[in-house]
């Protein structure tokens, strides 16, 4: 009984991935129909585990799920992902800070590197998945111990990366290039203080004026929450 549960745990495991991965991906669009019979010749398994795989997905906000009606990809609204970003960059604050105490010297050229990619790169032209800041961000956050946190923060990355998909033509990098540039100082030196500081300026300040642009409403506070109602878009 035991192995079959587990089976059918890495069965849904299995299937979950492989359909996050074609969503993020942009195999899968936005909007597109996810019908069973199309899943099941895709991935080669029954209706249950699918359906199970793709009520984890909706769970997550990248499906969404309308009984005996559709099964679609999300069309993640500006509004929505402001939200959702807002909330993954206070989790990833605390995340970096640990990540910056702890964060070993011979890692600071794989920061350099990235961040040089992220210099000669514009995000219109980023391609489906990953970014550069991802990627950036990711290695300063692997090195903060605090699991609990490090998974709350995974459980928001799907539906960050669908937003980042759609309104990547609303970032501008330069800022980014630069506040990295500062990031890799603070890891160098272990200086969470001017951390702290850095931060609440980058978020009050690039990505509070990113927000603005790509909602069209000015109701956010320090890229820390709404006050104020706006459009939908």
């Amino acid at each position: 009984m035991a192995d079959d549960t587990n089976s059918r745990t890495l069965l849904r495991e299995r299937i979950h991935g492989q359909i996050l991965r074609a969503i993020l991906d942009g195999t899968l669009k936005p909007g597109e129909r996810l019908r069973d019979d199309e899943l099941i010749a895709w991935l080669g398994t029954s209706r249950a585990p699918i359906r199970e795989a793709l009520t984890q997905l909706a769970d997550l906000g990248v499906v969404e799920m309308s009984p005996n009606r559709f099964t679609k990809v999300a069309q993640i609204s500006p509004r929505l992902y402001a939200e959702s970003a807002s909330v993954w960059a206070t989790l990833v604050t605390r995340a970096m800070h640990w990540g910056i105490l702890d964060f070993p010297p011979d890692q600071l050229p794989i920061l350099e590197a990235l961040n040089e990619t992220l210099r000669t790169t514009q995000a219109k032209d980023f391609p489906p998945g990953p970014t550069p800041i991802d990627g950036f961000v990711g290695v300063i956050v692997q090195h903060c111990s605090n699991q609990v946190l490090l998974d709350s923060i995974r459980v928001h990355d799907p539906l960050l990366q669908l937003g980042v998909n759609r309104y990547k033509g609303f970032m501008k990098t330069e800022p980014i290039h630069l506040y990295f540039i500062e990031l890799i100082r603070r890891c160098r030196d272990h200086d969470v203080t001017g951390f702290e500081a850095g931060m609440r300026a980058f978020l009050s300040g690039p990505m509070r004026a990113y927000t603005q642009e790509m909602t069209g409403f000015h109701g956010f506070s320090d890229y820390e929450g709404s006050h104020g109602a706006g459009s939908e878009q």
